[in-house]
């Protein structure tokens, strides 16, 4: 995954401006100028963010990284990196936007902007093999669980100090692994999750959602007129049905507002 030479330059461009006294961000008149969104995501994160089978990227994420350039009046360019270099490509300038399913954490925050609110509402759920009988991670008896690097779902098994954390690029890299039988288990959303099997992947849901996990889109600190920009246009796309839209065609039903309780 990922040796495309331009993304991997791209990635270690961003880890290193990071130790750099300033960033270069680009502000919504940058962008005017320029004629171009640079919007980057993981590209491994399915029905979110994949690999076209005509070239470049697909899913919920690329769609509204495009519908929110149109709306800015410019040309989308989508960019795939290592999840776990996102946040640091952002705040070196390399990108001016991340739309890639990113929880808040204060350790983000302190790194990139965030929106106001989240772009789409969903949870951590635990996925097995459908013959597996687990139903919880107890259950599982510290045999290896398998996430993206960098992720939240990473720091939710660290933190509970789960002793057997297996790490890999993304969903797809690591639904190969647990076909393979290299983990029994996986911690990823449950609409990645759902989605994939219903396209054909043999796990299932284990147990109740872990936790809640409301994503948002990130962009490099002090940008507010690019900021305010970004934040209209989706609310536009919320107001005129484009959001629910584009998640009933991806994700078969509209998580972009929050659940009824």
């Amino acid at each position: 995954m990922h040796k495309h030479r331009l993304f991997r330059s791209l990635i270690v461009l961003g880890a290193l401006a990071v130790t750099a006294a300033g960033t270069a961000t680009a502000e919504l008149a940058d962008v005017k100028k320029r004629g171009e969104l640079r919007v980057v995501m993981s590209g491994e994160y399915p029905p979110f963010s994949q690999p076209s089978p005509n070239g470049g990227l697909t899913g919920f994420d690329a769609d509204v990284a495009r519908e929110i350039a149109k709306r800015l009046g410019v040309k989308a360019t989508l960019v795939k990196a290592e999840f776990s270099a996102i946040v640091a490509g952002v705040q070196a300038g390399n990108f001016d936007l991340a739309v890639a399913s990113q929880s808040k954490t204060p350790e983000r925050q302190k790194a990139v902007d965030f929106l106001s609110k989240p772009y789409y509402y969903d949870g951590f759920q635990l996925f097995v093999p459908k013959n597996s009988s687990a139903n919880s991670l107890a259950a599982l008896g510290n045999k290896p669980v398998a996430v993206a690097l960098g992720t939240v779902f990473e720091k939710y098994l660290r933190d509970r100090k789960y002793p057997s954390v297996v790490t890999f690029s993304g969903e797809q890299e690591i639904f190969l692994a647990l076909g393979a039988g290299r983990a029994a288990g996986m911690i990823t959303t449950r609409s990645v999750g759902a989605v994939a099997a219903k396209n054909g992947q043999a796990l299932r849901a284990a147990g109740p959602v872990l936790q809640q996990d409301n994503p948002y889109i990130t962009l490099g600190k002090n940008q507010p007129q690019l900021k305010a920009a970004v934040e209209k246009a989706l609310d536009d796309m919320r107001k005129d049905g484009t959001m629910k839209r584009l998640s009933v065609k991806y994700l078969g039903s509209d998580i972009t507002v929050p659940a009824s309780r």
